[in-house]
């Protein structure tokens, strides 16, 4: 009986990994180092020992998959439209470099591009959040910020 509940748990627990960018062990630092197919009892002490519970909170360390990424994005961008459009034109401002953070960009660096490049991220044809996040991830494949930041292009 305990060896079907075993059964049982290690297939959830596959099915539930599965599609994720992450292996069995779960997402965090330790998956980072021992990667999906790696060996999974390594990389879920690593977890373990390092910081999983801030990995899966703050959506790092592979916690969060590109779609969730995307999506997140865009609610952020749809939430704080107006002022996000007014500190991008000055260059700076919480909200600006919350999104920089979203990105896994510098701040300044981010603040600075995205102030120089206003005029495309806000265009009148695309001024809805997804029209501004498909004009951003632009702005960053076309400048250098598609080397600096984590998650951009």
């Amino acid at each position: 009986m305990k060896t079907i509940l075993l059964l049982i748990a290690l297939t959830s627990l596959s099915a539930f990994a599965a599609g994720k960018p992450y292996g069995m062990a779960g997402c965090g630092f330790g998956n980072m180092l021992m990667e999906k197919d790696g060996p999974q009892i390594l990389a879920a002490t690593t977890n373990e020992l390092s910081t999983q519970t801030f990995a899966i909170s703050s959506g790092t360390s592979n916690c969060v998959t590109v779609e969730e990424r995307t999506t997140r994005i865009k609610n952020f961008i749809e939430f704080n439209y107006a002022s996000l459009s007014t500190e991008m034109a000055q260059g700076q401002g919480d909200t600006v470099n919350s999104l920089a953070y979203m990105y896994g960009c510098r701040e300044d660096l981010f603040a600075e591009k995205m102030r120089s490049h206003w005029g495309e991220v806000f265009t009148s044809d695309k001024n809805d959040a997804t029209g501004v996040l498909i004009n951003i991830k632009e702005v960053i494949k076309k400048t250098e910020l598609r080397t600096q930041c984590a998650y951009g292009a």
